[in-house]
């Protein structure tokens, strides 16, 4: 009877065991993301600071110091959606929280999307990638100017901002407002209140970032579809990537309309919700979550060959280490095995962020219903860069070292930019700089003609000119922004 009682022990140990071990793993799993995030949450760190003094900051600090109403993340690992966090509020007036189903506009992030419905289109024989883009236009055509005598604009060209198509930041349109069609947006005729779309320097001679030029990709695909631009994405990209809570309708249908962010000035002021005519450069209503989806497609299309979205071959085109831009930015290096492909977005009321990496398999996706937000995406996507341990985003650590007097004296001089006016000046064997009010800040030696302000993190960067003389001081604070003044 014993052995009998153990033999059914030892079967049943072995029935419940792979499930036993699968459910520890996940919730390993699940355990380490959660640490994960809380390092990210707590160790927001500037992009460039002196070794110990970092001055990190949490999400939420950094957002009240910003005044950033909401938030939404989510990260993607291995195509799959590793995990999302969501923070304040999509509407303070109500007070209803950012959930992960709260839709944000997703502004330039329409452009990425655009381009790869445009690719598709082209590898499926509606498009030739470098044919002059006229041939394909209908009812109204890019005018003939100088410019475009002995080169074409072409879809390539569109895609890579190298068109020589003239940019402008278009306007949007209240829902009682008569809004303008893709025609008249682009010759500029009523209702459209911006300036018609023309080339401005010879196509292919330069990058220069243009929003008309998707408009005229969104007419390109119609025109050649003979269909709506929203049904063509939805074919060619929503459907495949399972992205069910985006749209390019304007206005949104209701179902997606009651559950938008509201958007927020950067003095906290709410914009009513407007319309997006262009919508291809512009105009998506979108979540982390389907933006993660769409990123997870073209990574399988590039890494297992899916077709979710493109074959193998385009995916190889849009992601080769080159400056060449087809529908994304691209962060890379001769001594790094990894590329970073990354787009950002800003509407009135809305700045988004999308950044992942191709070798990892990895990426974040970010949105606030923020005209302020801009900082603070740069923050997380550092912290997300950091933890994960990627070949770009990170910050610059710098060490201090000691300088002779001699040396320091090199620095020495009164500079100006604008209506501001600092001196640098030598105090305690120290370079130290004096604003108008004759506030004094030590300057800490990093590198070569590279100074560091402790308690700001800012950059004082002396430039020389061909003589080798110091002509100017670059300051670029610790988000990024910089700006020159001139030795006086």
């Amino acid at each position: 009877m014993k052995n009998i009682l153990l033999l059914i022990s030892i079967l049943l140990i072995g029935c419940t065991s792979p499930n036993t071990k699968k459910e520890k793993l996940a919730k390993d799993i699940n355990n380490q993301s959660e640490l994960r995030v809380k390092k990210i949450e707590e160790n927001l760190v500037p992009i460039h600071f002196l070794k110990d003094n970092s001055n990190r900051i949490s999400i939420s600090k950094m957002m009240e110091k910003d005044s950033v109403p909401g938030v939404s993340i989510a990260f993607i690992e291995n195509g799959d959606i590793s995990w999302q966090k969501t923070y304040g509020y999509s509407n303070l007036q109500d007070s209803l929280p950012v959930t992960t189903k709260t839709l944000f506009n997703g502004a330039s992030l329409s452009k990425p999307i655009a381009a790869m419905a445009a690719l598709n289109l082209s590898e499926n024989g509606f498009i030739g990638l470098n044919e002059d883009v006229n041939t394909y236009l209908k009812n109204w055509k890019i005018p003939q100017n100088k410019f475009t005598e002995e080169q074409k604009v072409t879809l390539k060209r569109l895609i890579g901002h190298t068109g020589g198509i003239i940019n402008y930041v278009p306007q949007p349109y209240s829902l009682n407002e008569n809004s303008p069609n893709l025609v008249q947006m682009l010759s500029g005729t009523k209702p459209s209140v911006d300036p018609p779309v023309s080339v401005i320097y010879v196509p292919g001679e330069k990058r220069k970032y243009s929003n008309p030029g998707y408009t005229i990709i969104q007419k390109m695909i119609e025109d050649v579809s003979d269909k709506n631009f929203e049904s063509v994405i939805q074919e060619l990209i929503f459907k495949p990537s399972e992205m069910y809570n985006s749209s390019f309708e304007q206005p949104l249908p209701q179902n997606l309309l009651k559950k938008t962010a509201t958007g927020y000035s950067k003095d906290l002021k709410g914009y009513p919700y407007k319309l997006f005519p262009w919508k291809a450069a512009g105009g998506i209503w979108t979540t982390p979550t389907d933006l993660s989806k769409f990123t997870i497609a073209l990574l399988e299309d590039y890494h297992s060959s899916k077709n979710n979205i493109l074959s193998k071959k385009m995916a190889d085109s849009v992601f080769q280490k080159k400056s060449e831009r087809l529908g994304f930015g691209k962060l890379f290096s001769p001594e790094k095995q990894d590329l970073l492909f990354e787009h950002w977005g800003s509407s009135p009321g809305f700045t988004c962020y999308m950044v992942a990496s191709l070798n990892k398999k990895q990426g974040v996706i970010i949105m606030t219903n923020s005209d302020n937000g801009t900082i603070l995406l740069s923050y997380i996507a550092r912290a997300v860069a950091q933890e994960y341990n990627w070949d770009f985003l990170q910050p610059t650590i710098f060490e201090s070292f000691k300088l002779s007097v001699d040396e320091i004296l090199t620095y020495v001089g009164k500079f100006s930019g604008g209506d501001k006016e600092m001196v640098f000046e030598i105090y305690n064997e120290n370079l130290v700089v004096s604003d108008a009010k004759n506030n004094k800040s030590k300057l800490i030696p990093v590198g070569g003609k590279k100074f560091i302000l402790k308690e700001t993190n800012n950059l004082y960067e002396f430039l020389i000119d061909k003589n080798d003389k110091i002509n100017y001081v670059r300051i670029t604070n610790s988000d990024g922004y910089n700006n020159d003044y001139r030795k006086q």
